[in-house]
């Protein structure tokens, strides 16, 4: 016996053929394999055996390295490479299997590493890649065999098996402790998605999606770092997806609108501008609330092309209202975040300018707080080269979010628009401390003051008192199309 392991030891280190009396002993290497095959015999081998077993090992390697492609084809199509879990095909595969629905409580779970792009871009593939390593190793070490793992994208781990395991709970407690990684240590936060199983039998991709509109929620979920999937949310996100195709194909249809609501002097009453509003027909008759779709509109990054839209039909209306000697009124609109995040969006609001010959100082931009607190030295440095073009500035809903006042003081800004909550206070007898707080920030920080939603006399009267000085709202005009915007103001007239 020791004979024998000398001999098949000296095959693989001179990487050669042996022949003895009553045996041979071949060597094989073909696609990084090597093999020694023992073969019996009961005479000394011709020169022609010799030749028939050189051409019967170049068959045997020949099926050997396809069986081997075959595997590693298999494995590139089912495993990662990297981890060596199953991957995201593989993954669906096993939800697909009937045995998983035979599972109690089964619930299926895809674990995000929250900022993982970062440890990449600051510390290197190779250091993302070990601890991609390292957290596939503490999901072996966590859970046992019933709990099936996969590596589902780039950064986002998946788990299949019962609900007393895979659980936001046991799934946080993997990453309470830091990951050891090379010289670095690193905290590691992750954002969970699940989906309980039910007893019916489901497609393994529709599952995956069901889990996956979960994590997406779980994204923006502020209190916990998890979420369960839930019907209405799938219902939601349909809903969403298909208004967003709705409005996506109206407004490629042109069948937006743009209203516009007088804006009055409070002393005087006369009509000195107007807010241009977007609308969309729902097809029936009636409107689509702008509550409902600019929210989409801004999602979807569809607002950034509605918005050049609204610019340049103002501009036009602008170039229609001078021709009709209206030339001294002016249209304040409304720009989202989005539209500041869009390098040309100032050459867009000077070339709607420009195309239509419109004074500059005629078109108003309305911002609210919240946009200047999203990215403040955006908004700020784009309104400022915009300022210098000559286009005025509002802030709109002043006092309802919650902005610093040293952006405030380093906004260009040419008027206050008081948020019609503060309007609405206002009531005979009591005094509206927001509003007459506002109005006084105004005329200390020199800018106009222009009173939102005021619907009743007495409202008008009190912000008079209280020194503002232009208004909008019901009392005066409800928003309008443009032909009736020329149809009230010939009346004015």
């Amino acid at each position: 016996m020791k004979r024998y392991q000398t001999i098949f030891l000296d095959v693989f280190a001179f990487k050669k053929h042996i022949f003895e009396y009553g045996f041979s002993v071949l060597f094989i290497s073909r696609a990084g394999f090597e093999a020694a095959v023992y073969v019996r015999q009961t005479h000394e081998i011709s020169d022609l055996d010799k030749h028939l077993l050189e051409v019967f090992l170049s068959s045997i390697s020949v099926g050997y390295e396809n069986v081997n492609l075959f595997h590693e084809l298999r494995n590139a199509a089912f495993r990662d490479w990297l981890t060596r879990l199953p991957n995201r095909n593989e993954f669906i595969n096993m939800l697909d299997k009937p045995h998983i629905f035979s599972c109690e409580n089964c619930c299926v779970a895809l674990i995000d590493v929250n900022h993982f792009s970062d440890i990449n871009d600051g510390l290197g593939q190779e250091v993302g890649n070990e601890l991609l390593r390292a957290i596939s190793d503490r999901f072996q070490a966590s859970f046992d065999d019933s709990v099936k793992k996969g590596r589902i994208g780039a950064d986002v781990f998946g788990l299949i098996g019962p609900e007393s395991q895979v659980s936001p709970e046991n799934i946080n407690a993997i990453f309470q402790s830091s990951y050891q990684v090379g010289d670095h240590t690193l905290p590691v936060n992750v954002t969970v998605g699940l989906c309980k199983l039910d007893n019916k039998r489901n497609i393994g991709i529709e599952i995956l999606k069901r889990t996956n509109i979960a994590l997406n929620r779980a994204k923006k979920n502020i209190s916990d770092n998890f979420e369960y999937y839930a019907k209405d949310i799938e219902d939601q996100t349909t809903w969403r997806l298909d208004m967003i195709r709705r409005l996506r194909n109206d407004f490629g249809a042109r069948k937006l609108e743009l209203w516009f609501q007088p804006q009055v002097d409070l002393l005087s009453e006369k009509v000195v501008g107007m807010e241009g509003l977007l609308r969309w027909p729902d097809g029936e008759g009636g409107y689509i609330s702008p509550a409902v779709f600019v929210p989409l509109a801004e999602y979807s990054g569809l607002i950034v092309d509605i918005g050049e839209w609204v610019l340049e039909e103002s501009c036009r209306r602008l170039q229609q209202l001078r021709e009709l000697d209206y030339g001294d009124l002016r249209v304040a609109v409304n720009i989202s975040i989005p539209q500041f995040r869009d390098r040309l969006f100032v050459d867009k609001v000077k070339h709607a300018l420009s195309e239509a010959n419109c004074e500059p100082s005629l078109l108003e931009l309305e911002i609210t707080e919240s946009v200047v607190m999203d990215e403040p030295q955006i908004v700020i440095d784009a309104l400022r080269a915009l300022k210098e073009f000559g286009v005025k500035i509002a802030i709109d809903d002043f006092g309802t979010g919650f902005s610093s006042m040293s952006y405030l003081q380093q906004l260009p800004l040419d008027r206050l628009k008081v948020d019609r909550s503060f309007v609405k206070d206002i009531k005979p007898g009591a005094s509206a401390v927001l509003a007459e707080t506002i109005v006084t920030l105004g005329n200390k920080l020199g800018l106009l003051t222009i009173a939102e939603g005021v619907e009743k006399r007495e409202q008008a009267s009190y912000m008079i008192k209280l020194g503002c000085d232009e208004a909008q709202g019901y009392l005066y005009a409800k928003p309008m199309p443009f032909d009736a915007l020329l149809d009230f103001l010939k009346k004015q007239d």
